[in-house]
């Protein structure tokens, strides 16, 4: 029935060739290594996209596709990853990132006061990116890291776990 389920949800190369933003890698994405199931590659694009996804910047799908294409890892995973940053969680994970770069510049982290103007958007640019940064880029290789090892455990679990259950 799960497997059903996630059926649903599964990408081919043809389904991304023809999506525009994807379109710039060409047919490096038919690669029959971007879509191969070793502990390897399925580790390594959960830390990739989870790699991605802590970055400010649009588009972090295409990130995780680059960091796939480089490394010749599992590419529908690495997408998949990416969306552990969502508009429900892309708030909180920004002010962790931004209260982890302050604690790490040893900084209290300032108060936010929108307000739409030049005047506004230069000072707290000044103030709040680089902590914000940091915080981002130290977050980004932990998480990557804690992701990647603990889909390589879990995929040694399950092998041993099959390999008890047949005997």
């Amino acid at each position: 029935m799960l497997s059903r389920w996630f059926a649903r949800f599964k990408l081919d190369p043809d389904t991304l060739r023809q999506q525009k933003w994807f379109a710039l890698f060409g047919e490096r994405l038919l690669a029959p290594a971007l879509w191969q199931g070793g502990t390897r590659a399925l580790s390594g694009a959960v830390a990739a996209g989870i790699f991605a996804c802590w970055f400010p910047i649009p588009m972090h799908s295409l990130i995780a596709v680059g960091l796939a294409l480089a490394f010749s890892l599992n590419l529908p995973l690495a997408l998949l990853a990416v969306w552990f940053n969502n508009p429900l969680t892309l708030p909180f994970m920004y002010l962790y990132a931004y209260r982890t770069g302050c604690l790490v510049l040893h900084k209290t982290p300032e108060p936010f006061h929108l307000s739409w103007t030049l005047h506004w958007l230069e000072q707290e640019a000044a103030t709040l990116v680089p902590p914000f940064l940091l915080g981002s880029l130290l977050l980004a290789v932990l998480t990557a890291l804690s992701g990647g090892v603990l889909t390589a455990l879990l995929l040694q679990l399950r092998k041993l776990w099959q390999g008890a259950r047949q005997q």
